[in-house]
């Protein structure tokens, strides 16, 4: 099986590169299987059972509350093959509604490989030295799992959000959910996105969880960054998501869309992401200045980039795992790597969670109140583990809890293509 695995990952690789600049101030991190999915979000909803389920890739210390420190002192293993990035990553899981004949929802599974994009270049395609590495302690987010409509923020100059069906032919795509076609054989189902780069210099704040990052505008340094997002200016993070669609096909036709992600978001403009940094201190910062493999494919523990022992094995990043947290089905039949070939989540009669379907355009509420868990398994408090950002040590900056300016969320020219629509 892993060999299949292999050769998907090579597949993937010659169907998802750009068409340009092949070598580049930029690479790629590959991650295959997700390392858990389950209901829990230690970013916005530390200590506790979360909203809705994600799909999580990375680090195998992700847990409902979690900070620098444990990224450090608990990952033995991830699903992100180089070894000084302990980072966690997460994004909505979607089901399969089956709307026209019992209602019920399928976990649609995952391809075996996630794409992270690091870029960290000027418009001149060398490295911007004026970037920063991520401080100990930072988190963000990108996108709002209550949007149901395109509001302004997801085009060039926002998260960039992008939907695309590879189906060999058109592939349709579109910012929310596409239309007009039958299956995605060629190579799935697949969303794409940004993470802001330009920071405030404060902290993340749960109940304004965009505030403290804004995107660039260009790709001039800082002189890129709005005023009030000015203090640092990091990598910019892209990430391209693959579902395998192909035990859904002739369940639904061209003009239909039976796709909803976990929050009951029928739309796909609710699709988000969050990002916790457990990168080793100064690797990063170190490899933007010389590693410049791009998407050649060339390796990324060569002396340019992070160094002979840097990567883990191949069979290592596959066989990560962490156990649930939460005690539910969320559609999860097998998380390995048969999951990703023709099966399928198990049916369920709801999304877990409380999410009901929200069609919009309005914003959608967070439901409470319908009888699902709201029981961990036995995890501490979020105070025993999540300490204040004040007390954070960081290499790079320090970071403050004061509130920071909304971001405007009117696109900016200037912004880089968004990757995918260069090979779609």
């Amino acid at each position: 099986m892993r060999s299949n695995l292999s050769s998907l990952r090579t597949l993937l690789a010659t169907l998802a590169v750009p068409t340009l600049a092949q070598n580049g101030p930029y690479f790629v991190l590959g991650s295959g299987m997700p390392v858990s999915i389950q209901r829990l979000d230690p970013i916005l909803s530390p200590g506790k059972v979360s909203g809705h389920v994600h799909s999580i890739v990375g680090s195998n210390a992700f847990a409902p509350t979690m900070d620098f420190a444990l990224t450090q002192s608990s990952t033995t293993c991830s699903t992100i093959r180089i070894i000084p990035d302990k980072s966690v990553y997460w994004m909505p899981a979607l089901y399969f509604h089956n709307a026209a004949i019992n209602g019920s929802f399928i976990r649609v599974p995952k391809k075996p490989d996630h794409r992270i994009y690091y870029k960290f270049g000027k418009g001149d395609n060398t490295p911007d030295l004026e970037q920063s590495e991520f401080p100990e302690g930072f988190r963000m987010i990108s996108g709002s799992a209550n949007l149901r409509r395109d509001d302004g923020s997801m085009g060039v100059g926002g998260n960039q959000l992008n939907w695309v069906c590879h189906d060999g032919g058109s592939n349709p795509k579109a910012t929310g959910f596409p239309k007009g076609f039958r299956n995605c054989d060629n190579y799935g189902l697949a969303a794409s996105m940004r993470f802001p780069s330009c920071w405030s210099g404060r902290d993340f704040d749960p109940a304004h969880p965009l505030a403290h990052m804004d995107f660039s505008t260009n790709q001039n340094g800082l002189a890129g960054c709005r005023e009030g997002f000015k203090v640092k200016r990091f990598p910019e993070i892209f990430v391209e998501y693959y579902l395998n669609t192909k035990s859904f096909n002739e369940l639904y036709g061209p003009n239909d869309n039976p796709w909803v992600l976990a929050q009951g978001d029928p739309t796909g403009y609710g699709f988000h992401m969050d990002f916790l940094n457990g990168w080793a201190p100064g690797v990063l910062a170190k490899a933007m200045k010389t590693c410049n493999i791009g998407n050649t494919g060339d390796p990324l523990d060569s002396p340019q980039c992070f160094g002979a022992g840097s990567l883990r094995s191949s069979s290592e990043a596959d066989d990560c795992r962490v156990s649930p947290s939460v005690n539910e089905d969320v559609g999860l039949r097998d998380l390995t790597a048969t999951d990703n070939s023709n099966t399928r989540g198990g049916v369920l009669a709801a999304l877990p969670g409380c999410n009901p379907i929200q069609a919009g355009p309005a914003d959608a509420i967070q439901q409470s109140g319908c009888g699902a868990t709201t029981q961990l398994n036995g995890f501490p408090p979020p105070a025993a583990v999540v300490r204040a950002a004040s007390t954070y040590p960081s290499s790079s900056s320090s970071i403050t809890t004061k509130p920071s300016p909304t971001p405007s969320s009117t696109p900016a020219s200037g912004a880089p293509k968004s990757l995918i629509s260069d090979w779609t």
